[in-house]
Formats: C-alpha cells, structure tokens, sequence
C-alpha cells in the first residue's frame, strides 16, 4: 500500500513527539523548582536590601554541593546527603563554630574549603564547578551572587537561611521541606518536621503551666548588654513556644537594642535568657561578669534562679538546621523544668 506525502509526514511528527515528551518528561523527573525568596544587600552600602523573589530550577540529588549556610548544613547531614557536599567555609576559623559532630564529619580533607560565612573563596568555586550552591543570610550581597554566577554559571543557587524573625521553627520546617525535595528525602523530611511539631507542643504546654512565663532574651556582647525584641530572631520563644515578652513592642534590630541593668530590674521578668555573643564568636566572654551586677540581684529571674545561659553555636551560630533547633527547644524545656 502506497502511503500519502500528507500521511508520511504525519506519521513522521507522531513519532517525533512519541520520542520527545517521555524525554522531557524524564528531564522534568531529574530536577525540582524551589522559590528563593530572601533580602540581598547591594553594592551601594547606603541602599536598602533588596528584596529577591524567583523560582530556581534545582538538579534532583545533587552531586557537587557548596554549603554556607551552617543551619543548612545541619539539615542537609540529618537527611544523610553529606557525601554530596563538595566544600564549606573553612576560613576564619568557620570549622570551629560548628558543632563537635559536625566539625567531626567536616574537617575531613575530602571537603574543600569555600571561604568564610562571608566571604566566597570564587577561585575554588570556578575549580569544583558545583551543580548547587546554597547561600546564607551572612553571604547574600548582590557582589558575592554576581562573582558566585560567574565563577560556576551552570550552578543552582538557593537561599539556606531559615526566617531571621519571631517565625524560626516555621522558617526550619519550611527548609527541612525544600532539601527534602531536593535531596530526595522527603519522607525523612517529613518525618523530621512532626518531630519538631511535638517537641514544641510539649515545650509550649510546659510554659502554659508556669505560673509566671514573663520573659526577656538579652546579649551579652563584650560587656554591653543588648535586649532582643520579641518579634527578632530570638522571639520564637515568644511567638510559637508562649513566653509572655516583658519589651513588647521593641523593635527587631540586627543586634539588639542597648540597654541597663536597670531596665532589667525595671522589668523585672521572671526568666532571663542570655546569649553571651562575644564568647560564642570567639571575644571575651561577659556574661558571668554581667549577671553578678548588684542592681539586678533582686529581680525575680535572679532570686528564683531562673536565668539562663543559652548555647551560643546553636542560637547564634548554626541556627535553623533541624537537629540544632530541636536541641533548642529541647534546652529550654530542660532550663525551665529544673526552675
């Protein structure tokens, strides 16, 4: 039977397409869409941040990752994908403001050093080629994205960071998700983030039943003292665990906000948290020094002995990784059951 030019053709497009979509199909299974959505400074240091929202294109299980942000570096180790990182900031002492496991695993010369939590090291960038760089809040200027993309072009570039507000067990679970997806670990993933929905439940039913929850979160920074604001990075203790903020109303600041030991003993809450910054960044420890001043040793926090110490790598350091928030909740649960 003599076949029509009309059908040839036809049936030439039916079998290209036959070829194509399962091909493309294929293609769509070996990668995954993140949204990025975070603030970048610009050049121009006087210029507001700018705010980035885009949806990147993530090769499915990555094999060569470059990791700057430490909280997602805790998350990427609890799903098990440490193989697939290739490199992570090493300069400045970055070894050391890890954890003890996670400095274990790290400091294995099979892991190339990527620069500082700042400061990209874009020549050893360009040498590795990676297939996923996954940026921190500390890293994220337009300079570093710009050198970033031109040192390894093909390269995804996805924001780590967890929300730096009153929202942090939120913001992790939202993480532990997206490298969930990214990794292929998403029942693990999932697994992890029922695990922080019960272990702040109970944390969260723990301070309901104080008497009193007032609360302040302060810095020690070097012998200055600096409140933390309830909507800040430190405010998840106010906002989802139900401490009940003695400042509210203070503004969220990078820092803090500078202030007395009067202002303390005017407050007068009845748990003081603390986080010594200068000791966790590797300056002088002031905490000690602070919390024994006359003027507040007659607030309730001090008289019933409810002023705490909190661990500064995972508050300040390593915060948003999944391991090191349910180590936080945890801390605050053990700090107020020994009231």
């Amino acid at each position: 039977m003599k076949l029509s030019k009309k059908t040839i053709v036809i049936a030439f497009f039916i079998a290209v397409f036959a070829f194509v979509l399962p091909n493309k199909a294929f293609a769509a299974d070996k990668t995954v869409k993140i949204e990025n959505n975070y603030s970048i400074q610009s050049r121009d240091r006087n210029a507001e941040p700018k705010m980035v929202k885009e949806t990147v294109t993530v090769k499915k299980n990555p094999k060569k990752v470059v990791v700057y942000d430490l909280g997602a570096l805790d998350t990427i180790t609890a799903l098990g994908k440490e193989k697939n990182i290739v490199a992570v900031p090493k300069s400045q002492h970055g070894l050391d403001m890890l954890n003890k496991d996670m400095k274990k695993i790290y400091s294995a010369k099979k892991y190339q050093n990527a620069g500082s939590l700042f400061e990209p090291d874009f020549e050893a960038i360009a040498k590795i080629q990676p297939d996923l760089i996954v940026i921190s809040a500390r890293s994220a200027s337009s300079k570093n994205i710009e050198e970033l993309k031109k040192a390894a072009p093909k390269a995804s570039i996805v924001y780590g960071s967890a929300a730096s507000d009153a929202n942090l067990i939120a913001g992790v679970k939202e993480k532990v998700t997206t490298f969930g997806k990214i990794f292929g670990k998403e029942k693990k993933a999932a697994a992890y983030n029922k695990e922080l929905d019960n272990s702040l439940k109970k944390l969260k039913s723990k301070v309901q039943a104080l008497d009193n929850s007032s609360a302040l979160f302060v810095l020690a920074n070097s012998g200055e003292l600096l409140s933390q604001s309830p909507e800040g990075r430190f405010g998840w203790i106010f906002k989802e665990a139900g401490f009940k903020a003695v400042n509210e109303g203070e503004k969220a600041s990078i820092h803090g906000s500078s202030v007395s030991y009067e202002y303390i003993s005017e407050k007068n809450p009845q748990y003081l948290f603390v986080l010594d910054r200068g000791a966790t960044i590797g300056q002088d420890a002031s905490a000690d020094k602070i919390l024994k001043n006359d003027v507040i040793k007659d607030t309730d926090a001090v008289k019933n002995k409810h002023v705490f110490q909190v661990n500064g790598k995972n508050w300040y350091l390593n915060t948003g990784g999944v391991r090191v928030t349910k180590s936080m909740i945890k801390e605050v649960q053990s700090l107020i059951t020994k009231k």
